[in-house]
């Protein structure tokens, strides 16, 4: 729960638009989750107080160093540790792949599928 009281884990609507001409759609999916899990971290850290001032100042080099810090921390092993502690893979793609997830899903679905679209 943030000062607005918005919970961002349930409050906010997520879509990810992709396609999937080269890679496997689901180890995209995989990557793209993960780099929308580093964005958003980067985002919370964000100085928005010292943003804010810097804008009401009009100080557009101050805003950008302010951005530019939190957008370049490496939040990758606190992404990681967030996902063990919700018992979830350190390493999305490698279990997906030693899983053999894909082998799977095409021995269940067959080689040949229909995607509707909607």
């Amino acid at each position: 729960m943030d000062a607005r009281k918005m919970n961002h884990a349930t409050d906010l609507g997520w879509m990810i638009d992709a396609s999937h001409n080269v890679k496997d759609p689901l180890e995209d999916l995989l990557q793209s989750v993960e780099a929308i899990k580093i964005a958003y971290a980067q985002a919370l850290l964000i100085d928005r107080r010292e943003l804010n001032r810097a804008q009401e100042q009009n100080d557009v080099a101050k805003a950008q160093e302010i951005l530019q810090q939190a957008y370049r921390t490496d939040v990758r092993p606190l992404v990681a540790e967030a996902r063990l502690k919700a018992g979830a893979a350190i390493h999305p793609i490698q279990l997906f792949r030693d899983l053999q997830i894909r082998k799977q899903l095409v021995s269940e679905r067959g080689l040949k599928t229909v995607a509707t679209g909607l």
